[in-house]
This record gives C-alpha cells, structure tokens and sequence, in this order.
C-alpha cells in the first residue's frame, strides 16, 4: 500500500522530487504522505474528502495572505485525482502533555498567537472566500440534532443527569439567538496546533473549515483547561468574555453528548462506559 501510493505522486507530479517519506495511512478521509519533512501530500480516501478538496485550496490559497501565523501552503493540486500538496507547517503538536510542562512566559505567548489567529479567522467577511464555496452551517437545524441525540441517550442516563441534561436544552436554545456567524477552523484540537522549538506557533487542517459560530473554535481548546480558554479570550479582538466563554462551553459539552451517542448505537469509536465518563466529566458531574 505504502509503495502504491509514492508511485502514484511519482506518476502524478513527475517534477517533484524527495528522498524520505513517511506514510500516514490510519485517517478517515486521508493518506498522507510526508515528503522530506518539507511538503505534505492529502490523497482523498472517499467521496467526500474528494469534494473537500478544492474548497481547502482555494481557501488556504486566500488564508495564507490574511493569517499571520504558520498554515500550510498550498503548492499543486490533481483536479483529477483530488490529490493536493502542501508545504508543511514545522513544530510539533502541542499536547496537552505539552502545554502543562511550559513555563508561564511560554504559555502566555501560545494563548496570544492563538487568539491571533482566532482574531484574523474570524474578522475575514464570508463573502470574500464565496468563490472557494465554504459551507454555511444552519445552528437552529444543529440545534435539533443536539436534541435528537438528547433523546437516545437520555435513558441511558441517571435520574440526575437527566436533569442536567433537561436544563442544557434550554441553555443551548437561547444561545443560537443572534450570533454573527464567520469563517472558523472547525477543528482546533490539539492534533491540528503545532509549534515550533522558538514557540511560533503553526495550525493545521482545514478540512472541516464552515462558516458558523466563533464560540466553536475556542470549544476544543477547553483540552488545555478553563484557564487557557479564559486567556484566550482576553488576547481575542474583539473580546466577549463571559459570553464567548459560555457559547464555547456548551459546544464542548456537545461532543460529550455526539459521542454518547455513537456509544449507545453501537460504534466501535467509543465504549459506552468511557462516553459517559466523559460526558459526566464535561458536565461536572461528581456524584452519581
């Protein structure tokens, strides 16, 4: 398999030339191939991934004009194949592992390059990445999935939780009110934050790039602690506070409730025992 693919670049983009390569063959929507640590191919694994394709470039083509921070290049692409390459973002991922053993000074400086990139993200108008047909996410249709997946899980869960649950319903109601949608990462975990050896810090994978609610990219940053999420904050322009805080925190509760899902339908993803401890985890739930 590993061989198949480099002969396929090879074939593909005859002028490119490396000596090492490393494969990544385990995602869902990719093979990735690192060439020389200096440029990554995204070969399309299904329909979808293919589809995605030319929105990514196009936007990162936009993106690395408007972002100061390290994103990947956008260098060829094969409208025939979808199979793109990228000049590689350097660093490594910053673990939450990481991000506790830094120094204060060094954890300062990471909260303000993210609320950097946020800043700039967010402040880019739709309507100047129309071209690259960036999907606009529908929050009141999202809103009634979070309330689908409510009611399977909901008798899976205790008394208590129930109740909890019975009052995020309505929180989560109220927040979809009046919120300017923007361009935002989509994916901000820390599999996708990179930085290097000096500190500068480097983001990776557009794939699940929309046009929807801010709060969404703080919401995976909540991995590094309340703390972080609130300094964040703070760096961001324009800051919201209390507000962006709160959107962010119900979207990182979300999750919690997706994944229960998927755990009481069956999927192989998740155990059913460890989506509950994380939904109980991301709802604060002590006492059972």
């Amino acid at each position: 398999m590993p061989n198949s693919l480099e002969n396929k670049i090879r074939k593909l983009f005859p002028y490119l030339e490396w000596k090492r390569v490393k494969f990544i063959t385990d995602g869902w929507d990719h093979d990735i191939l690192m060439l020389d640590n200096n440029f990554v191919v995204r070969i399309p694994k299904n329909r979808e991934a293919r589809k995605r394709m030319k929105i990514d470039f196009c936007l990162l083509k936009y993106l690395c004009k408007k972002i100061d921070i390290s994103i990947p290049v956008p260098v060829v692409k094969d409208d025939k194949t979808k199979v793109a390459i990228y000049k590689m973002v350097g660093g490594k991922t910053m673990s939450v592992w990481r991000y506790k053993r830094l120094r204060i000074k060094a954890k300062n400086k990471f909260s303000k390059d993210i609320a950097l990139f946020l800043s700039q993200l967010h402040s880019i108008p739709p309507e100047d990445i129309k071209k690259c047909k960036v999907t606009s996410q529908n929050l009141f249709k999202e809103d009634r999935e979070v309330r689908k997946n409510i009611k399977v899980v909901y008798s899976h869960l205790t008394k208590k939780e129930q109740l909890i649950l019975d009052d995020f319903i309505i929180r989560r109601k109220n927040i979809v009110k009046e919120i300017k949608p923007t361009l935002i990462h989509g994916d901000l975990t820390s599999d996708n934050v990179f930085v290097d050896s000096k500190g500068n810090l480097g983001i990776i994978d557009f794939s699940d790039s929309i046009i929807s609610d801010p709060a969404k990219d703080f919401a995976a940053l909540f991995s590094y602690g309340n703390e972080f999420v609130w300094n964040v904050i703070k760096y961001y322009n324009p800051p919201k506070e209390s507000e962006l805080f709160f959107r962010a925190q119900i979207y990182y509760q979300d999750e919690a409730i997706k994944l229960l899902k998927l755990a009481v339908d069956g999927s192989k993803f998740i155990s059913k025992v460890d989506a509950i401890n994380l939904f109980r985890e991301r709802f604060k739930i002590k006492e059972v």
